[in-house]
């Protein structure tokens, strides 16, 4: 059965607001981490509101709200959303409230608001939905479980539409952590830089992307999503590329059917060597794009991707600052998103043009 991509909303560490925009003017970061590229949130949130959101509950509503708007959509049937950390910043601030006032005297808003599914909550709120509500929390498979959800519900006919997002943010604190690790670049390293880093080390980002899913193909609709499958700790190289290749043949294509590769090249060696390895195997004349040098590396950074190849598809064009390697195309009929999240959680997501 059909599902099309009928509106998208993003807000990351790029200016991708507007949806009408695709990438045409890359921001470079040396940060610690990507921050967000912020809209002006009195545009889209009652300033009586906003005093308090916490800024990840703030990008999440709007890139909801830029999703329903590009599609027209006034009440989705569902909203499912994905996230790794949830609303970390308030997690941390009512944790560090625990601890110095002795379990004392705590004020209950960061609690209340400190929870994975705040965001998919303050979404109907807002729109008065009183519909399927579902957040998932599965590490790198969080947005992917989402969307494999509401693919489930709209092939079963239970609704028509579906809001669909992911998102996470990243704070002081846990980067600390995730770079004891070793696995990230120290702080100064630029993020268009990350292609030709001289050790191995990606970058931490964050972000919030939603879309708006629906049964029946528009003039507006950006891609049609065919399929899309999740594979936990391969125990080799040879098991993905079966994969690969069993979840192609489901969908009737073969390798040379695919026209671009959308990958989760992040700048760790380890996975560098996986993502080139799949690719001069399988896809060894195709053209490959990547997206985590503009996003960052973060638990749903496959809903940036998705967003990313939903453009792509609808303007039939391939920026150069997201060119991995080939040469660029004019005519793109269907995309392969693979992303991997710490060599464990690996996602297969495969779109076409409508």
């Amino acid at each position: 059965m059909a599902v099309y991509i009928n509106g998208i909303g993003a807000i990351s560490p790029q200016e991708t607001k507007n949806s009408n925009s695709f990438l045409e003017n890359i921001l470079e970061y040396s940060d610690a981490y990507l921050p967000i590229s912020e809209p002006n949130y009195k545009d889209y949130i009652d300033p009586k509101d906003l005093r308090r959101m916490s800024k990840i509950i703030r990008n999440g509503i709007i890139a909801a709200r830029i999703s329903l708007d590009d599609s027209g959509l006034k009440m989705p049937e569902a909203i499912i959303t994905g996230t790794g950390l949830g609303c970390a910043i308030d997690t941390e601030k009512f944790l560090i409230s625990i601890a110095e006032n002795k379990e004392t005297l705590l004020t209950p808003t960061n609690f209340i608001q400190s929870t994975h599914n705040t965001i998919g909550g303050s979404i109907a709120i807002g729109l008065g939905c009183h519909e399927y509500n579902m957040t998932y929390v599965h590490r790198g498979f969080s947005f992917e479980t989402a969307l494999h959800d509401a693919m489930m519900m709209l092939e079963a006919d239970e609704i028509q539409n579906a809001l669909v997002g992911g998102f996470d943010e990243m704070t002081d604190n846990h980067i600390i952590l995730l770079k004891s690790s070793g696995d990230y670049q120290k702080n100064g390293f630029s993020n268009l830089q990350l292609k030709h880093a001289s050790y191995s080390g990606t970058i931490a980002g964050q972000g919030a992307s939603f879309f708006v899913l629906e049964k029946e193909k528009k003039s507006t609709s950006y891609a049609q999503l065919l399929d899309m499958k999740m594979l936990y700790k391969p125990k080799s190289k040879l098991q993905i590329e079966e994969a690969i290749l069993t979840f192609l043949s489901k969908n009737n294509l073969n390798a040379e059917d695919i026209d671009l590769l959308l990958m989760g090249y992040n700048g760790i060696n380890a996975e560098t060597r996986l993502y080139d390895a799949i690719a001069h195997k399988l896809f060894s004349d195709k053209p490959i794009a990547w997206f985590k040098h503009l996003c960052g590396e973060y638990y749903t950074a496959a809903a940036f991707g998705t967003w990313v190849a939903a453009q792509i598809l609808q303007k039939q064009q391939l920026p150069e600052s997201i060119l991995y390697k080939g040469k660029n195309l004019k005519n793109i009929n269907t995309i392969l998103l693979y992303n991997q999240f710490q060599q464990e959680e690996h996602s297969l997501i495969l779109f076409s043009k409508c």
